[in-house]
């Protein structure tokens, strides 16, 4: 092959992984040619880039090819972009019920999300997502002190790209004691009990942090390297496997199950049952987990400590009242 036939190939993977959100102009499609070379061919110097009017040339081709829909950024400085990007039916579905639940995104962020998935999705994915539309619009609690989420995860996201580390402050009402700011290295933005979270390593010690409550995020010259090995299922599952085993038993009101199950699993959880009481209206349930006490089981009771209560082993309800005691302390 020769070098221009395969400078014109990693032109083209440029343009295809470009988006909406990350429009890419003539120069930095050559700027990223050159950077594909290098990585490609260490030993072979780049003789000729290719030219900004040469670049123009071929996305003209392109586009009246018809293979791809390129389309030009409403700020036309910004650059062209790849507009087809197609998801099935069963993807789209996945996705707009992972938007609609997630309770950390606006009412505004999930209709704005939804309403961009119907563009990159087939026709009756596009029926599945005017189906969660329709729900947001019914359950529409219009709440002006909700701040958006998005600008903050473009942040953190752009960090874990470039394996950059960030700064972070957390919000006064949060538990956390130590309200200095944090130096961290980002990982990966999770959902836990429907919330957004950032998974990030604070010196040698993982941590996760509600991304609602972080705020002047900023990001760092400094670089980091991810663990090798970092298993992300088993730092979410909380395992621990120097902790002991317990029979946890707990009560919480029938609107809570979801949360329960999301957290423990079903195959973790037995003798799940009404308790026969009634609080607020809300039927009462109470359930017996096998699990360890961890830090995490910790974290999860804290959390919800309005919700749920522990009924036993009654160490675990001295400790986690201790807990809030001091959290209270601090405020």
């Amino acid at each position: 092959m020769s070098d221009n036939f395969i400078k014109h190939i990693l032109m083209l993977e440029s343009l295809v992984k470009s988006d909406r959100e990350a429009p890419k102009t003539a120069r930095q499609i050559q700027a990223e040619v050159e950077r594909r070379w290098k990585e490609i061919f260490p030993n072979e110097p780049i003789d000729k880039p290719l030219s900004l009017q040469t670049i123009h040339r071929q996305i003209k081709a392109i586009k009246a090819s018809g293979l791809y829909q390129i389309k030009e950024h409403a700020d036309n400085k910004r650059g062209c972009y790849n507009a087809r990007h197609t998801l099935s039916t069963a993807e789209s579905a996945v996705v707009s019920a992972a938007v609609y639940q997630t309770a950390s995104l606006t009412v505004d962020e999930k209709k704005n999300i939804l309403s961009r998935l119907k563009s990159v999705t087939d026709t009756d994915g596009t029926s599945i997502i005017y189906g969660f539309e329709r729900q947001i619009k019914i359950e529409d609690k219009p709440n002006g002190r909700t701040p958006p989420i998005l600008p903050k995860i473009k942040t953190i996201c752009r960090a874990i790209v470039e394996g950059k580390k960030i700064t972070f402050s957390l919000r006064k009402n949060s538990a956390v004691e130590n309200r200095q700011e944090v130096t961290a290295s980002p990982y990966f933005v999770v959902v836990k009990d429907n919330e957004l979270y950032l998974t990030a390593m604070i010196g040698n010690v993982l941590k996760d942090f509600k991304i609602t409550l972080m705020r002047d995020i900023e990001i760092q010259a400094e670089d980091f390297q991810s663990e090798k090995n970092f298993s992300l299922k088993q730092h979410l599952d909380g395992a621990c496997e120097d902790a002991p085993l317990i029979d946890l038993k707990i009560s919480f009101p029938e609107s809570f199950i979801e949360n329960v199950v999301a957290r423990f699993g079903l195959n973790r959880i037995r003798h799940f049952a009404p308790n026969g009481n009634i609080i607020g209206g809300e039927n009462q349930y109470r359930v017996t987990i096998r699990i360890r006490e961890d830090e995490r089981l910790y974290e999860w009771l804290r959390r919800h400590c309005n919700k749920v209560k522990v009924n036993f082993p009654n160490a675990v309800k001295a400790n986690l009242k201790d807990q809030l005691l001091k959290a209270i302390a601090v405020l």
